[in-house]
This record gives C-alpha cells, sequence and structure tokens, in this order.
C-alpha cells in the first residue's frame, strides 16, 4: 500500500514528464525485469497509463487497472506506471 502511496504523491507533486516520449528507454528499462511481456505487451501497457492519465484517472487507480487487464503482479504494475509516466510523456 506504501507504493501506491508513493505513486499518488509523485502525481499529485507535478514531476515534469520529458516534453517528447523516449519509448526506446522506456522498453529498454522494462525488457530485461519482465520478460514475459513482449516489447508490444510492455508499450500497449504503457500507452494505457497514458490514456488513462490523459482521462484524469489518478495513479492510483492505473495500478489496480493494468493489474486486473495484464494480469501482472501490483508491483510490476507500479514500476510500469512510473515508467510510463517518467518516459513516454504521459
Amino acid at each position: 500500500m506504501f507504493a501506491l502511496g508513493a505513486l499518488s504523491a509523485v502525481a499529485a507533486t507535478g514531476l515534469a514528464a520529458p516534453a517528447a516520449a523516449d519509448s526506446s528507454t522506456y522498453l529498454q528499462l522494462l525488457q530485461p525485469r519482465y520478460t514475459s511481456m513482449s516489447a508490444s505487451q510492455l508499450s500497449s501497457a504503457g500507452n494505457s497509463v497514458c490514456s488513462a492519465t490523459g482521462s484524469g484517472l489518478p495513479a492510483s487507480d492505473i495500478v489496480p487497472m493494468l493489474v486486473k487487464h495484464y494480469g501482472m503482479s501490483a508491483s510490476a504494475a507500479y514500476e510500469i506506471t512510473i515508467a510510463a509516466i517518467n518516459h513516454l510523456g504521459c
């Protein structure tokens, strides 16, 4: 639960996302850790994060959304959410 609170705090503080999306860095960061997911699946998950944040969904709701949709652990969903926000320009 601390991770979800931390994610909300990061989102609430308005840490700036990079000006341009950097999908290669996003994938380089995640692919070694999440080998059961293809690059396409990781990209899809990242795009889901960006779409959800763009729709105003709080980060604390995005993690359980990824868990349900992709069948991943909460820690994986948290890491993917953070990586998408930081590297995909969400």
